[in-house]
C-alpha cells in the first residue's frame, strides 16, 4: 500500500524532493517503529509514540510536523480510495494539530539595503550576477543554477526559470539591471567544455549551491552585515535571504500578491493562479513599477 501511494503521487507529477521525505517517513513507521502493524491499525496511540521516538532524537518541533505531515498525506490518500475502506481515520492529522508550528524569527539583515551591499561587496564576475539575480527575482539559488545561456529574453525582458518548486517552468520579468549584469559576465564566462549552463565554475562545470553559499557568506562579513562565524537564524545571511529580501521590498511597494506569488514561484498558489491568472505583461509592468536598483 505504501509502495502504491509513493508510486501514484510520482505519477501525478509530485517532486522527488517532495516523495522522498514521504519514503523516509513511512519506511521508518511501518518498517522500523512498528514492523508488524498494517496501515488500518494504525492509532492515535502508535502516532504519539512515534514522536515521543522523534523527541527522543532532538528533532525541532517543526521537524516533527514533517514527519507528521507525511504520515498524514498517506492517511488522506487512502482515505479518498473506496479500495480501503477499512481506513476511516487519519490519526496523524489528529496528533498533528497539537503540534503548532513554530515561527521562526525572521532575520535582522533582511533589507534590501543589505542585499544590495552584499552583491556590491562581491568582486566574482559569477558570484556578483548570481546574487543580483537572486535579489531581482527572488527565485531560489537551485533555480538560478539551472538557469541556460538562451534562457535569457533580453529584447522581451524576461528569464526563463526552468526548475521551480513542484516542476513547474515559469518566465519572470527581469529589469534592465539584472539583464546587463548577466551580458558582462558572459564576457567572462567560461567557454571551454560543452555545458549550456550559464553559470559555471572555472572547470567549465556547473557551480554548486555550496559554492553560492560560501559567497554570499563572504560577501556578508566584509560588508559588514553579519559576523564571522555566525550561525543564528535570525543574524546570518544567506543565498536563501534575497528571497525573503525581494518579498518584503515587493510587499511594501505595494505588489499585488498574485503577481509576488508569480514571480516568486511561490507552490502553494499553483491551485490558486488556475483561476487568477497572472500575464507575463502584467507582472512585468507591475515588477518594473516597484523593483529597485542594487547599484553595481
Amino acid at each position: 500500500m505504501v509502495n502504491e501511494f509513493i508510486r501514484k503521487m510520482q505519477s501525478t507529477g509530485c517532486s522527488h524532493r517532495t516523495l522522498n521525505p514521504y519514503s523516509r517517513t513511512l519506511k521508518k513507521f511501518f518498517h522500523e517503529q512498528f514492523p508488524d502493524l498494517t496501515p488500518s491499525e494504525v492509532t492515535v496511540w502508535h502516532v504519539e509514540d512515534y514522536v515521543v521516538t522523534l523527541d527522543q532524537r532532538g528533532l525541532s518541533q517543526n521537524t516533527k510536523r514533517r514527519y507528521l505531515e507525511s504520515l498524514s498525506a498517506f492517511h488522506d490518500w487512502t482515505m479518498k480510495r473506496p479500495r480501503f475502506e477499512d481506513i476511516t481515520g487519519n490519526p496523524a492529522a489528529v496528533v498533528l494539530e497539537d503540534i503548532p508550528k513554530k515561527i521562526r524569527e525572521r532575520p535582522d539583515c533582511t533589507t534590501w539595503e543589505n542585499g544590495a551591499k552584499i552583491s556590491r561587496t562581491m568582486t566574482d564576475p559569477r558570484n556578483k550576477t548570481v546574487a543580483v539575480s537572486l535579489a531581482n527575482t527572488g527565485c531560489r539559488v537551485s533555480e538560478a543554477l539551472e538557469v541556460k545561456m538562451d534562457d535569457l529574453m533580453r529584447d522581451e525582458g524576461f528569464i526563463r526559470l526552468r526548475k521551480r518548486k513542484g516542476g513547474k517552468q515559469t518566465v519572470v520579468p527581469i529589469d534592465e539591471e539584472t539583464v546587463q549584469a548577466i551580458e558582462r559576465f558572459k564576457f567572462t564566462r567560461p567557454t571551454h567544455g560543452d555545458s549550456d549552463y550559464l553559470f559555471l565554475s572555472i572547470r567549465g562545470n556547473r557551480v554548486s549551491k555550496t559554492q553560492v553559499q560560501r559567497a554570499v557568506k563572504k560577501a556578508a562579513v566584509q560588508a559588514e552585515v553579519m559576523k564571522r562565524g555566525e550561525d543564528r537564524f535570525h543574524k546570518k545571511f544567506t543565498p536563501h535571504t534575497y528571497r525573503t529580501v525581494f518579498r518584503i521590498l515587493m510587499r511594501n511597494q505595494g505588489m499585488n500578491q498574485h503577481t509576488l506569488r508569480y514571480v516568486r514561484g511561490d507552490a502553494a498558489s499553483e491551485t490558486m493562479d488556475i483561476y487568477t491568472r497572472v500575464g507575463r505583461e502584467e507582472a512585468q509592468e507591475e515588477y518594473l513599477a516597484r523593483i529597485e536598483l542594487v547599484g553595481i
